[in-house]
């Protein structure tokens, strides 16, 4: 009985260590990342057409969401499209039904980097289209 209670503590302790060290702690995403089925696809960092950027933030994830409940999506094929929208790029995911905008990426997004708009959309689609077919496996998401 001793030994039991010897090996309580020992695991108490390992425990409370790990605590403290902060090894069990989950990383803080940041307020403006954008992340799908674990993935993190971008970081908005500017606002664009009179919406802040906690407000893009707001309506990409809502975007997001409305493509992960629509049900043509699941189980099927569906493709994250890149395009360009004047001196904007676009992101959006769809099928021979239709689709759905899911990102403006604006030239103040690109801003700081040696990217366009479209250039960067091109970067952030393989994420989104990852994290897609992660938060829903029986679905196929491609990038086109």
């Amino acid at each position: 009985m001793q030994r039991f209670g010897q090996r309580v503590l020992a695991w108490t302790a390992m425990i409370a260590a790990v605590l403290l060290l902060g090894l069990g702690r989950a990383a803080l995403a940041d307020p403006n990342d954008i992340t799908v089925g674990g993935v993190w696809v971008c970081k908005i960092t500017h606002g664009a057409s009179g919406a802040t950027a906690a407000e893009r933030v707001v309506q990409v994830r809502q975007r997001i969401g409305n493509v992960l409940s629509t049900p043509r999506f699941r189980g099927g094929n569906a493709y994250v499209y890149v395009r360009a929208a004047g001196a904007d790029g676009v992101i959006t995911v769809g099928d021979q039904q239709g689709e759905i905008l899911v990102f403006t990426v604006t030239p103040e997004d690109a801003a700081g980097t040696s990217l366009t708009p479209v250039q960067l959309a091109g970067q952030w689609a393989p994420r989104l289209a990852a994290g897609l077919s992660k938060a829903l496996p029986s679905a196929k998401f491609h990038i086109f």
